[in-house]
């Protein structure tokens, strides 16, 4: 490797050992992370384990107080401080390798479509099971427009290309800035495609957002994407329906296997059991959010809800909610700051502060919701081919006395079903 690539990596590694340093001795973190565990059910049984478990703490998660773990560190810390504005737009996504090199990959990155060459912090031997076309589940961070390879979580087989797509969507739900990483013609597309719908979403609802429940907000959302493409508007007040009382349970639709995952993105979330308030939120800046409990969030600043505390904490917290959400209910509600103070554990008084601290990824940056991202995404029409041939396949029927339809010319009893 060139000297400089070197140093950057030491730089890098080092940054990484003074954050888990900090981390272990600064007793607001040491608190918080015990606070982590205890909130989320881990137990950590080994070195390894616990390794993996804070270094998942300080680059993806956010403290009691909304602040992400890293933002903290800056502000505490200045050292570095190139590195950690790094760390903190560092992104996992999926990448195809296209060509491997001496101490590199030459990549495509599924989530942007862009070729990149990637930098591994391990030397190449210690890679020797990623072969050429595999797809590497990372993470990556820039430094001086040159992207490292910081973790590297799975390597997936160049013929699994469901998993690796089904992959590479998860991440950018979760994180839709990785779709327009090093592609600024697909970020202007997507600032194009949030005016179109900040105008039609206006024309059709003739307000910011509209409130139904999870099982009927699939049929709305499809109302609107019709209205959308065609102008026509139909009456839609049977699409639109409250819940017998609101309350706020835990949901993750990303937390779950590849097939349940795929139902809740194509099938939305009538697939979930629970029923639950639903609203389509309309951000000028942004685009178009689902966002789940809008409803239940408001009455938490009116009157006593079940989950008050946890729901408050999640839309202040999960950047999933933008801030316009907050502005909306801090400009709308009396007790908002007391309620928001007694869920955080905090002493916020204004609401610059409190977007400061806990919608930090907003501040001077493009976030596009995973709405616009999805509808102008190629990878999701993938997905959804691959989806739609997966279900043809299952759905023919095979004899057991049938030739396998494998092509290897045995019974199918004797072959591909012979475990079924």
């Amino acid at each position: 490797m060139m000297a400089g690539v070197v140093d950057t990596l030491n730089i890098i590694s080092k940054t990484m050992e003074n954050i888990l340093d900090f981390v272990a001795n600064d007793k607001v973190l040491a608190d918080d992370f015990q606070q982590y565990l205890e909130i989320n059910g881990i137990e950590i049984e080994s070195e390894k384990e616990f390794n993996n478990v804070i270094i998942q703490y300080v680059l993806d998660m956010k403290m009691q107080s909304g602040l992400r773990v890293l933002e903290y560190y800056r502000r505490n810390n200045k050292t570095y401080d190139e590195v950690i504005d790094a760390l903190l737009n560092s992104f996992c996504s999926v990448f195809k390798v296209n060509k491997i090199l001496s101490n590199a990959f030459d990549v495509n990155c599924l989530t942007s479509n862009v070729n990149l060459t990637i930098i591994p912090m391990v030397k190449m031997d210690h890679l020797k099971q990623i072969g050429k076309f595999d797809y590497i589940q990372a993470r990556i961070i820039e430094l001086n427009n040159v992207q490292y390879i910081l973790e590297i979580y799975d390597v997936i087989s160049e013929f699994d290309v469901y998993k690796a797509t089904t992959t590479a969507i998860k991440y950018m739900l979760q994180n839709p800035k990785t779709v327009y990483f090093k592609n600024e013609e697909k970020k202007i597309q997507l600032e194009k495609s949030v005016e179109e719908f900040n105008q039609k979403f206006e024309e059709c609802f003739k307000s910011q957002f509209v409130i139904t429940t999870n099982k009927k907000v699939d049929s709305l959302i499809e109302f609107f994407n019709n209205y959308r493409l065609s102008g026509n508007k139909e009456d839609y007040s049977g699409l639109i329906e409250n819940v017998e009382q609101l309350r706020y349970i835990k949901i993750d639709e990303f937390n779950c296997d590849d097939d349940t995952f795929m139902q809740n993105a194509v099938g939305g979330f009538a697939s979930h059991k629970e029923v639950y308030d639903v609203a389509l939120w309309m951000d000028k800046k942004r685009g178009l959010y689902i966002i789940p409990f809008l409803k239940t969030f408001f009455q938490c600043f009116e009157s006593d809800v079940e989950g008050k505390k946890d729901c408050v904490r999640e839309f202040l917290t999960s950047d999933k909610i933008p801030p316009s959400v907050i502005k909306f209910a801090c400009e709308r509600y009396e007790k908002f700051f007391d309620v928001v103070n007694d869920a955080l554990n905090t002493k916020f008084d204004n609401l610059e502060e409190l977007l400061f601290n806990t919608k930090a990824v907003y501040i001077d940056s493009g976030v596009y919701s995973p709405v616009v991202v999805l509808f102008n995404s190629e990878l999701f029409s993938t997905m959804l081919g691959i989806e739609e041939k997966k279900e043809e396949k299952n759905s023919f029927q095979v004899g057991r006395n049938d030739l396998c339809p494998c092509g290897s010319g045995l019974k199918y009893k004797k072959c591909c079903g012979k475990n079924l």
